[in-house]
């Protein structure tokens, strides 16, 4: 489950000012009024309640609402019921530690604010104007908890200070709900479940609006067990009250989750982040979260403003690069690699280069592939692995000598370097020179490469030969295709190159008995060069006769065609070495 209660750090200068106050400027009892103190008293054991600024375009609105509903308050309940701390405490504090006192606090801010005065409650909101007036908004939150928030409502008046009385009386509704809440949370930490559950529903039924005591309750029923749907009752009440509730997104989210309603479970992970937007960690779970369920699109916006808000942080910069990345948004995930790379040189290793590279090379940008290997080997100079890697990518992108010389470099260096002399075989094969791609593979077998894998590779050369002599119908063609299918089967014999050997070779004896009809009606010396070809041919349908059988499984149609075509054209060649090796 998110922690959805995470807290973002202070500002710098207040961090400071909390230090030097714990230090002793609110050691003692903060300095009012002569006539406060005189005419009230704090009861020891009354909640104590800190009205911050509200936060508003006109600083006074902000200030002159907070004041009259503060001092609105303070008149409407009674001492022993509730401690109002007095203006100037508040602006004592905020004075010690350099903030204005005419400015709304952040929420975290407001928090350290009241846990210095010892505040129990703390009240914030929004001043609001527009043609009509104002709108004055006013939420309840523990100091506790700052996610822990109970909305007050939203009250149209005239003037800012004209929503004390509605603030004071939404208020008062709500601290009804206070004992029960604090109690439902000390029993459930002890474990009495039963009697927490209880103090939620006394807290409830005081309060209908109590998002606090259905937060209480939600959580006891996640911790035991409850059906997903139940705590989901729970929880929707809460939003239906306060839609922004973190600890309610968070429960539902997980609740969702775990009755397999995916796609609602979704929707809830983006309302928790849009309720918590300054909160890095918590979007980048979230991010997390929608990158390994296959939503890493959905993810875009939220790492890109992750990035925004911390401009420069490489573990950032990485999450944006996984991101789109996966989201297949090669152009974006490379521009944050290259950032990445950029801002923490420790992060330029071997994996990182190859993935943008990768990236590149699927996005049609050989250049930017080749660029970012080119950079890796440059740093990594003995990486096998990225050195055949940036082959494979100048190979890609039509560069097939490059590609040569940079393999080359690495055979002369390092001959037993595993997987060159493969990566070698198949670029001499596209640059039309079998011989030395043949050369290449059984250099790669004395390296110590699979002989499954470099009779694959073999196999794959030959087919391409092969495919190349029946366009040409050329027996010297064929005859360069034998070798590959030979090594192979020496190599690791499959099906596949049996047949194609057998097929070959029967290619080769079908060529030339064309070619013997021929020069059986010529002239003496093309009667000889007949003799020797007949041979010839009779030599390879002995040897098609042998490898096709062997490789049938391969292609069992094929064989049989073959098979049957070879004994109608072994008697052919027969004749002819009879009649012209005399």
């Amino acid at each position: 489950m998110f922690n959805a209660l995470e807290v973002n750090p202070l500002k710098a200068r207040y961090c400071q000012a909390l230090s030097a106050l714990a230090a002793g400027l609110v050691a003692s009892a903060p300095v009012a009024p002569v006539a406060a103190q005189t005419t009230r008293t704090a009861d020891p054991n009354a909640p104590r309640l800190v009205v911050t600024v509200f936060r508003s375009a006109d600083k006074n609105a902000g200030v002159q609402a907070a004041d009259a509903i503060r001092t609105r308050i303070s008149q409407d309940v009674s001492v022993k019921q509730l401690w109002v701390l007095p203006k100037q405490d508040i602006t004592s504090n905020l004075e010690a530690s350099g903030f204005p006192t005419n400015e709304a606090l952040n929420m975290n801010d407001a928090r350290q604010l009241a846990q210095l005065l010892r505040g129990d409650v703390f009240l914030v909101g929004n001043v609001v104007r527009d043609s009509a007036g104002y709108r004055v908004d006013a939420q309840y939150v523990l100091t506790r908890d700052q996610s822990l928030v109970q909305p007050l409502g939203s009250f149209r008046v005239g003037k800012p200070d004209q929503a004390a009385g509605a603030v004071s009386k939404a208020f008062q509704d709500a601290q009804k709900a206070f004992i029960a809440e604090r109690n439902c949370v000390n029993k459930a930490r002890d474990g009495k479940y039963a009697e927490a559950i209880a103090e939620a529903r006394k807290g409830i039924a005081a309060y209908p609006n109590s998002t606090l005591n259905r937060i209480c309750l939600a959580n006891i029923m996640v911790t035991q067990k409850a059906s997903p749907d139940s705590i989901l009752a729970v929880v929707n009440e809460v939003l239906r009250i306060d839609p922004r509730s973190k600890p309610a997104l968070t429960v539902a989210y997980q609740s969702l989750k775990d009755a397999g309603k995916n796609a609602e479970a979704t929707d809830m992970l983006l309302r928790l982040v849009g309720a918590d937007p300054a909160n890095s960690r918590l979007v980048e779970q979230v991010i997390n979260e929608f990158a390994a369920s296959g939503q890493a699109a959905k993810a875009i916006p939220f790492v890109d403003q992750l990035v925004r808000d911390n401009p420069g942080d490489p573990n950032y910069l990485s999450l944006q690069m996984r991101v789109h990345l996966a989201a297949k948004d090669y152009k974006g995930g490379i521009a944050a690699g290259e950032e990445l790379l950029k801002a923490d040189t420790a992060q330029a290793t071997a994996d990182v280069f190859t993935r943008l590279a990768a990236a590149a090379a699927v996005d049609s940008q050989p250049q930017k592939a080749s660029q970012l290997m080119a950079q890796a080997v440059a740093k990594f100079p003995t990486n096998i692995e990225l050195l055949t890697n940036y082959a494979d990518i100048l190979r890609t992108a039509g560069q097939n000598q490059q590609a040569l010389d940079v393999l080359n470099k690495v055979a002369q260096s390092n001959p037993q370097a595993k997987g060159i002399n493969i990566s070698r075989a198949r670029i001499f094969s596209e640059m039309n020179q079998p011989d030395s791609a043949l050369a290449a593979l059984k250099s790669a077998l004395t390296a110590g490469d699979s002989a499954s894998t470099v009779a694959l590779y073999a196999v794959s050369v030959g087919q391409n030969v092969f495919k190349a002599a029946q366009a040409s119908k050329a027996i010297a063609d064929f005859q360069r295709a034998v070798p590959f299918f030979e090594f192979a089967n020496t190599t690791s014999a499959t099906p596949e190159g049996q047949f194609l050997l057998g097929a070959t070779q029967f290619s080769i004896g079908a060529t030339l008995l064309q070619d013997i009809n021929k020069l059986a009606r010529g002239s003496a010396a093309e009667k000889r060069q007949g003799c020797d070809m007949s041979k010839t041919a009779q030599a390879a349908f002995t040897q098609a006769q042998i490898n096709l059988p062997a490789g049938g499984k391969f292609n069992p149609t094929a064989t049989q065609q073959m098979l049957a075509q070879l004994a109608q054209y072994s008697p052919y060649a027969d004749q002819f070495a009879k009649a012209l090796c005399k």
